[in-house]
């Protein structure tokens, strides 16, 4: 098996199908939890207001590599860009995670990832508008 292969992406759209990972905090950082939750239609309808669902909750998927704009032609540019920050604090110790075993951020960056991991937080009004731009283009 190749390593980029079977990976899951840790910022995915909140979807029938994805998982619900964790909360976003009052403060702006994600709150996950021990394991993750199957996204049902009817987690949908109860979490009301889908255009702020990703600014509110944090959602898992397969990582489909090439098939998504982040994707950089070898990697995800997503955690890329958040190690990137000045300000993201350092931190050795690794939180809990249910995914780290099969994430495409650890697979790439090790540790370091999931120190910048819980500062992420989808934007998905600029990812509509962008493919709304580049549809009618």
């Amino acid at each position: 098996m190749k390593k980029n292969q079977n990976k899951t992406c840790p910022s995915s759209l909140g979807q029938v199908g994805s998982n619900l990972l964790g909360v976003v905090n009052p403060s702006g950082t994600v709150g996950f939890f021990g394991t993750p939750i199957e996204v049902t239609p009817e987690f949908l309808e109860d979490a009301g207001d889908n255009e702020s669902l990703e600014r509110r909750f944090r959602f898992s998927n397969k990582c489909i590599q090439s098939g998504c704009r982040q994707w950089t032609g070898k990697e995800c540019g997503v955690i890329k860009a958040v190690l990137a920050l000045e300000t993201i604090p350092a931190n050795n110790d690794l939180p809990a995670c249910s995914i780290r075993k099969t994430c495409r951020w650890f697979s790439q960056e090790g540790a370091a990832a999931c120190n910048g991991c819980r500062y992420v937080v989808t934007n998905v009004s600029e990812v509509t508008m962008e493919q709304q731009e580049s549809s009618v283009s």
